[in-house]
């Protein structure tokens, strides 16, 4: 599906059909009037009412047919960071979890705070 923008309000005559290739997470809202929406593979048809909501759940064709007069809005789902960039974020999170580590036990405030045990700790 190649939206323009996050949001698109197409406006559809009785009769009139919509479709849509590959809007996976795409979110579909009846503004006004009444929508029959199917989905590739889907065994369930889905009719939408002024005010009802459907998130597309496959990838395909989908169909949406306008039962009579209707405005719907098509709401695009957030994109996802790569794989590479959720692999950077998580070392990044790992080395300040090390990093925090060493501060807490060898930085300016670990002195004076270490407690030592055993037999030589009443030295």
């Amino acid at each position: 599906m190649n939206l323009k923008s996050d949001r698109t309000e197409p406006l559809l005559e009785a009769r009139q059909s919509l479709s849509l290739f590959d809007a996976t997470g795409t979110q579909l809202v009846c503004v006004r009037g009444a929508l029959w929406v199917t989905q590739h593979l889907d065994a369930e048809d889905h009719f939408l009412a002024a005010g009802d909501a459907l998130t597309l759940d496959r990838d395909g064709l989908t169909l949406i047919h306008a039962v009579e007069p209707a405005e719907l809005a098509l709401i695009a789902p957030a994109t996802r960071p790569s794989a590479a960039r959720r692999i950077a974020r998580g070392i990044a999170a790992a080395l300040l979890v090390a990093v925090r580590w060493v501060v807490r036990h060898f930085g300016p405030e670990a002195i004076g705070d270490h407690r030592w045990r055993g037999w030589y700790g009443a030295l």
